[in-house]
């Protein structure tokens, strides 16, 4: 079943969407939520993963996948957002890459290094806060800087003057920049 069905169904039929949405995805956010949680208790991270299935499903009216956005990153940072937010509440020692390959959580595929980690990470921080920005900001982000447009091409798509496109882009990296720092993400100094 692909993003898009899975989504409708999540709204048309929520227990049955909820029941595919764990079934297709519950081992890939289990091992998030384990791979952050491995000091914690089973019982913690089993909670974990129930609070982003119950987090996907309060929100499913609001998730959307045709901006650029898959439903599987959404869910996979979400999960990650909910164990680090568990793993802050038990104020425990963050978990470092070397404790998660002693504790058995091996990569699904590729190598797994630190830096894999934090660009990673950074990565899906990036594009949840760039769903922050809102239209038309948020589009013609993704379009500059994911697709690789021109600042031409992307006025010449949307029917906008090129000065317009490139202003907006001008305050979209404003808007990020203080979305992301507020989360803790900052510039390399």
């Amino acid at each position: 079943m692909d993003e898009s069905t899975l989504l409708k169904k999540l709204t048309s039929e929520p227990e049955r969407g909820l029941e595919q949405l764990i079934q297709t995805y519950g081992p890939a956010v289990h091992k998030i939520c384990r791979s952050i949680l491995a000091d914690l208790p089973p019982e913690e991270i089993e909670e974990a993963e129930s609070d982003v299935f119950v987090n996907i499903w309060q929100h499913r009216d609001r998730i959307r996948t045709d901006n650029g956005c898959s439903l599987k990153s959404y869910l996979y940072a979400v999960a990650r957002n909910v164990a680090r937010d568990r793993l802050r509440a038990a104020k425990s020692a963050p978990l470092s890459l070397d404790r998660a390959l002693e504790n058995g959580i091996e990569p699904e595929s590729g190598e797994l290094t630190d830096d894999n980690v934090v660009r990673e990470w950074l990565q899906d921080e990036v594009l949840t806060s760039l769903a922050e920005l809102g239209e038309p900001e948020h589009g013609i982000f993704l379009e500059r800087y994911y697709l690789g447009r021109s600042a031409k091409a992307i006025a010449e798509r949307r029917g906008l003057p090129q000065k317009k496109v490139e202003n907006l882009l001008y305050r979209g990296k404003t808007k990020l920049r203080q979305i992301l720092s507020k989360k803790g993400v900052t510039p390399y100094e």
